[in-house]
């Protein structure tokens, strides 16, 4: 394996943790169980991760206004 095949695939997880890690964040804080201030801090810091990756709009090739 290149260098450069390594590159590639090293930036290609890179994306997809990018634009799975908010929907995680909101799925985690809903369904755990432990303290409401962590639930809602990763709930809201999930929601404004969305707002900037806008993985949904990626994944569907469409521009949703909030996803």
């Amino acid at each position: 394996m290149g260098i450069k095949t390594f590159l590639a695939s090293l930036m290609m997880l890179i994306t997809i943790v990018a634009m799975c890690s908010p929907l995680y964040l909101v799925w985690l804080g809903l369904t755990m169980s432990g303290s409401a201030l962590v639930r809602i801090g990763l709930i809201v810091v999930g929601l404004i991760l969305c707002r900037l990756f806008k993985p949904i709009s990626n994944l569907f090739d469409k521009d949703f206004k909030w996803f």
